[in-house]
């Protein structure tokens, strides 16, 4: 349809009418919006990690050590390059993993409240950036550091593509990639129980440090089986509660060492998430239970059998 429209030197004759057709005429044309490829964005962060954590080994800072009281007893709490850079490398990594599940279509409609759906995808790529940031001090420089390095990025860049194929149930890779999350969610739980209960601290920190490291995995386990963050948190903090009251008493079996200690942590918190996710779908039946049972008396015996100081 097209109007005939007064010229442009009589605007006083203009209407209303006429003159909001002329400038809408005269807005530029939309641009189109282009969305953010995922992909593109856990590039950069995955990089950004593997930058960070290669400087994280360069530094030097003086240890700090800070002493105080604690139900009684002196307690020492050492702040060393290690533990600020896990520190730090934590919190980066969390900001990482939200700007990548920002860009998923769940979430980029209601951005407001995608806070309160978003923050259960940042407890694995922290425990893997805190891991790396313990281990490769303690590795040899040179070519064995830069594997170790290139080895945490490909991990990092995997569990970021997993939890992006995890935002919906239903969408394409969704069961492949939550198989893989969970190995790497057991295994860095093992691997950080090990770190902590081989440093033989007092059960005060050794049970704090194994109690927060279980809540961030058991939630990243947790958070596809049901949709209430609250209930995954609620869950997760039980399954912490239970493994740091157990580092607490392991503390006491001086003949356990550390390989031992790691591998009975894992099981129990295997145990716990497992009965959690039956219990969160309805599932936990007498059968269930006894599966439960026969499994744990098969781990132990395997645990006694290649496990020393467990039959001490």
């Amino acid at each position: 349809m097209k109007y005939d429209l007064p010229e442009p030197d009589a605007p006083e004759n203009f209407s209303l009418w006429e003159r909001l057709i002329i400038w809408l005429e005269r807005q530029p044309a939309p641009q189109p919006v282009i969305p953010v490829d995922y992909r593109d964005r856990i590039s950069v962060v995955t990089w950004l990690m593997v930058f960070g954590l290669g400087l994280s080994v360069l530094y030097t800072m003086p240890t700090t050590v800070i002493t105080f009281h604690a139900l009684g007893s002196p307690i020492s709490l050492t702040l060393s390059e290690t533990l600020i850079a896990a520190i730090f490398m934590a919190v980066l990594a969390a900001t990482g993993t939200e700007s990548i599940i920002r860009v998923h279509p769940r979430f980029t409609a209601t951005p407001r409240r995608a806070f309160q759906h978003t923050w259960p995808f940042w407890s694995l790529p922290m425990a893997i950036v805190m891991i790396t940031a313990y281990v490769l001090p303690v590795t040899p420089s040179g070519l064995i550091r830069v594997f170790g390095l290139l080895l945490s990025g490909s991990l990092l860049g995997l569990a970021f593509f997993g939890l992006y194929a995890t935002v919906e149930r239903g969408q394409s890779g969704f069961r492949r990639a939550r198989f893989v999350l969970d190995a790497l969610a057991y295994g860095s739980a093992l691997i950080l129980f090990l770190f902590v209960y081989q440093t033989r601290a007092r059960s005060l920190l050794s049970g704090t440090l194994i109690a927060m490291t279980a809540i961030l995995l058991a939630v990243e386990i947790l958070r596809s089986t049901t949709p209430q963050a609250s209930t995954v948190l609620t869950y997760g903090a039980i399954v912490g509660l239970v493994l740091g009251q157990v580092t607490w008493a392991l503390n006491y079996w001086s003949s356990l060492n550390s390989l031992t200690g790691g591998l009975l942590l894992l099981l129990i918190f295997y145990l716990l998430v497992g009965i959690a996710q039956q219990g969160l779908q309805d599932r936990l039946t007498g059968r269930v239970l006894y599966e439960f049972v026969i499994f744990t008396v098969v781990a132990l015996m395997l645990i006694a059998v290649v496990g020393p100081g467990f039959g001490s």
